[in-house]
């Protein structure tokens, strides 16, 4: 009994920071995209001399809990940038005059708490939210 009780405990304190990492780890991937995106910018605005934006969010403006296609057709294929594979975030690029802001969020969790992360001409991709959003 006393084992079972222990068993119990450890398991109410590993499953919670379990769905937790499981959470971190789906959300990774929006730091690297959003940085990769950054770096297509500054190259293009190096070959061409002007920030290509992208405002409408891709592959959609509703990144939930399921991972989703990247569909060509956006000036994200002029920049010269795609993932690899299926994305569970959502990007656009802003100009702001000589700056621009590269935005990268997801919600992988479905909360409808999204998590946001965004680079500038001199950051890279830093969490712009606040707390543990996922």
């Amino acid at each position: 009994m006393i084992i079972l009780a222990i068993l119990g405990i450890l398991a109410a304190i590993a499953v919670p920071n379990f769905v937790e990492m499981q959470y971190r780890a789906k959300r990774a991937e929006l730091p690297g995209n959003v940085d990769g995106i950054k770096n297509a910018v500054l190259a293009y605005e190096s070959a061409y001399g002007e920030v290509l934006t992208e405002s409408v969010p891709r592959p959609d403006a509703l990144p939930g809990k399921r991972s989703r296609a990247w569909r060509t057709g956006s000036r994200f294929d002029a920049l010269g940038w795609a993932p690899e594979g299926d994305v569970r975030g959502s990007y656009t690029v802003h100009a702001k005059g000589e700056d621009f802001q590269i935005r990268g969020f997801c919600d992988v969790d479905g909360d409808g708490s999204q998590a946001v992360f965004t680079a500038t001409r001199s950051t890279n991709a830093v969490q712009t939210t606040v707390g543990t959003a996922y």
